[in-house]
């Protein structure tokens, strides 16, 4: 744990399944999931060159109990190797107020080599290497919120790359930078998002007293993730849906398609009970 929030997950799936040879990335099985995870595995393209941008929705649908220890999250990794995430948590240790909780956005690297400037941003990622970015963000209930990761400028002489983290809430508008950082890049290869295998994940992270059945009840809506090349956009699909095996028996997925052509996943965790 980290700070007293949840930056990550030990078994994280690309943690365990990106190897990079050159510009191919390789993909292998999923890691042991974390306490009361479910995740949607979304099915994108293979564009070339990569991602320099991605986008993906996340709306907190229901959450009775706002003192509960969710992380609501997208993962994918990148062309020379490392792998993010970004998402929102309702409780959580507040940046730079030690002793206090609050609701947060969060957006880390998980990787060798990473740097930042950025005010919010730390080294290290769930005590191994990487850059942990998080903010104190009112998020609300209700409100679709677009996370987007942007290649934000290279450096071909230092073979480095950095990215961007924003989330928006789409209702007022308003933009608030989550963090940034500076990653090694691909000596010969674009830069950019790998694109291949991204997952959306919901974590418990802090196990109840009473396991899954004592897990709050909380419902969000996961739209599936759209990559671009400079403006082209590449939207994705429904690959597959996976519970954890040990709370299956409190995770649905429905999925849904709204009038404006947004689709994606609603995931329900935990039960009313609690």
């Amino acid at each position: 744990m980290e700070c007293g929030y949840r930056a990550s997950r030990k078994s994280s799936a690309f943690r365990r399944m990106v190897v990079c040879s050159g510009a191919v990335a390789l993909l292998v099985g999923l890691g042991t999931p974390a306490f009361g995870q479910a995740s949607v595995v979304w099915e994108p393209p293979w564009p070339k060159p990569p991602y320099d941008r991605l986008e993906w929705t996340l709306t907190v649908l229901s959450l009775p109990n706002d003192h509960s220890f969710y992380y609501w999250a997208f993962q994918d990794g990148f062309v020379a190797g490392g792998v993010f995430y970004f998402g929102l948590q309702p409780y959580g240790g507040c940046p730079d107020k030690q002793g206090e909780h609050c609701k947060m956005a969060l957006f880390s690297f998980f990787g060798t080599g990473a740097t930042s400037t950025f005010p919010h941003c730390r080294p290290g990622a769930d005590n191994g290497p990487g850059m942990s970015c998080h903010i104190a963000y009112k998020w609300r209930k209700g409100v679709p919120y677009r996370f987007t990761i942007q290649l934000s400028a290279t450096d071909p002489v230092g073979k480095t790359e950095t990215w961007t983290g924003t989330v928006t809430d789409t209702k007022s508008g308003k933009v608030s930078e989550i963090g940034n950082w500076t990653i090694p890049g691909q000596k010969d290869a674009t830069p950019g998002l790998l694109g291949g295998e991204e997952i959306s994940f919901v974590e418990y992270w802090i196990q109840p007293k009473g396991g899954c059945l004592a897990q709050p009840y909380a419902r969000v809506a996961m739209s599936v993730p759209t990559g671009y090349i400079g403006q082209t956009a590449f939207p994705g699909g429904v690959h597959r849906t996976s519970p954890a095996k040990s709370c299956e028996s409190v995770v649905t997925f429905t999925s849904y398609n709204e009038a404006g052509g947004e689709t994606g996943v609603i995931v329900e965790t935990g039960s009313k009970k609690h």
